[in-house]
């Protein structure tokens, strides 16, 4: 047990460096934005983040390697403290403000919405307790689109990227929910992601600055489609902005559900036909078209009226898990909220910015229902040839591509299920059950978008309900599991008389 508390102890204090050093570089944006009253939540901030990483590094300091589901536990441990950390700004400020404080900053005076703020930012959900986001001081519109920038490609990611090269990064890697690598190892592979990573970023920057936006506008949004985030710094998300903006944030946020690998073909190799080879890719493609068509066409038979920009929008931004929105979203018809919750559970591709089930799950759980009509119409000594992507796979490795994918696909029926009934028992009645069904798969989906059940009138069982959902949902709900799992191994681990 000491061998394992100086593992986690290790790996936590790894993981609080994150919102030390995003708490000290944010006191040059106090600066440059002249809102002095913002220095003192940052730098507290960065002192008790700091504080605690250094304990738990000392008492890490004679870690050894730890066992994978050690890694997978310290990993949940390590979100659910860094989004801890987040919330202490947004509180922070709340209370030095005091009487002061705008309607929208003074929310945060409770330290629940000001950790639901973070949770959501972190796991890069979107989801919201700010009443109107233009009225936060611009430190705290920073902090919002901060958390979900660093949060979309993973707190791992950026760790791993810092860390000196040590044996248990891979595992770390993994744990957090990746599996491929894009260079030979670790490191390199993680250093590949940041580098595209800023340069879409910085791309998305100009060109929303070229559609309308301002230059802080630019930023923040950028920062945050890219994540496939969601957190706005206007009041009606992206429903202010015309159709320019529209289009290139559609643009900015289908590039935030495609792959690093694919990404790294495509810039660094010049190898354009990649996408073209991938079925994961091609099957998101198809969703992306279809779907559009089907939300803008059920639109026009509720309404009798065409929105296919925004139809196509919602559509984008459920997929990929954005949570950016055009127009209200509680008047929707119920078969678009569904459809729009279906988008959510299984979101973009793997090895993206995106939450929710992923594409290559989906396709493997299509490629088996395909299997086993092809078994069925061969005879006893005929067998089925199982290939990928044009690459043959043998039977142990289907099988266990199969069983992945469907105890993943199994614990998020679940999720949403149980997610489903506690909720509705939450919320006043004038919410349907496809409101509901559609705000627990947005929070379990890192997806962001509501219809209006999330907001500071909810009740504090809601909340910690819907936290807990993107806490779980971000991390592929495995990790928390095993953590929440803990106190009854250990129970059973007593010794007996």
């Amino acid at each position: 047990m000491r061998i394992r508390f100086a593992s986690l102890s290790r790996d936590l204090s790894r993981l609080l460096l994150i919102p030390t050093a995003m708490a000290l570089f944010s006191i040059l944006v106090c600066l440059i934005s002249r809102e002095w009253f913002e220095i003192g939540p940052f730098v507290i901030t960065s002192l008790c983040t700091g504080a605690v990483s250094w304990l738990l590094s000392r008492l890490g300091r004679d870690a050894k390697a730890a066992a994978f589901w050690v890694t997978v536990i310290s990993v949940a441990l390590g979100w659910g403290s860094v989004c801890c950390a987040g919330a202490l700004p947004v509180w922070l400020t709340a209370l030095f403000l005091g009487p002061a404080a705008t309607p929208t900053v003074a929310t945060f005076a409770d330290i629940l919405n000001a950790l639901f703020e973070s949770f959501s930012g972190f796991t890069s959900a979107g989801l919201t307790m700010t009443l109107r986001p233009s009225e936060l001081p611009a430190c705290l519109q920073w902090w919002r689109s901060f958390m979900q920038w660093v949060g979309g490609v993973g707190i791992i990611v950026l760790t791993v990227a810092l860390m000196q090269p040590a044996q248990d990064q891979y595992v770390l890697y993994q744990a957090e929910g990746r599996q491929e690598r894009i260079r030979l190892t670790v490191s390199r592979s993680v250093r590949r992601i940041w580098i595209i990573y800023l340069g879409y970023t910085g791309a998305g920057t100009l060109l929303f600055r070229t559609t309308g936006m301002t230059w802080w506008e630019a930023l923040n949004h950028s920062m945050c489609a890219i994540a496939t985030g969601g957190f706005s710094i206007t009041d009606g998300s992206m429903g202010a902005y015309g159709v320019p903006a529209k289009l290139a944030i559609i643009a900015v946020m289908v590039c935030g559900a495609v792959s690093f690998s694919t990404h790294d073909q495509l810039l660094v190799k010049r190898n354009f036909l990649t996408v073209l080879k991938d079925r994961q890719h091609l099957l998101l493609i198809a969703l992306l078209i279809v779907g559009s068509i089907a939300v803008g066409l059920e639109h026009y038979t509720a309404t009798a009226q065409f929105a296919w920009i925004d139809s196509a929008f919602q559509w984008v931004s459920a997929l990929s898990t954005c949570g950016f929105s055009t127009q209200s979203l509680q008047f929707l018809s119920s078969t678009n909220k569904l459809l729009l919750s279906m988008a959510m559970v299984i979101g973009g591709a793997a090895g993206s910015t995106v939450g929710g089930l992923k594409v290559s799950r989906v396709l493997a759980l299509i490629e088996a229902v395909v299997w086993r009509f092809r078994r069925t119409g061969l005879s006893p000594r005929q067998i089925v040839l199982r290939r990928i992507d044009g690459q043959p796979l043998t039977p142990e490795q289907a099988s266990r591509q199969i069983e992945d994918a469907s105890a993943l696909a199994l614990l998020w029926l679940i999720a949403v299920v149980i997610g489903t009934l506690l909720l509705l028992r939450l919320v006043p009645s004038e919410y349907t059950l496809s409101d509901v069904i559609f705000e627990v798969t947005s929070a379990l989906g890192a997806a962001g978008l509501s219809v209006g059940i999330t907001g500071p009138a909810l009740s504090w069982l809601g909340k910690s309900l819907l936290i807990f959902m993107m806490w779980m949902g971000r991390l592929e709900i495995v990790p928390v599991l095993m953590l929440l799992s803990l106190p009854l191994s250990w129970f059973y681990n007593l010794p007996r008389r």
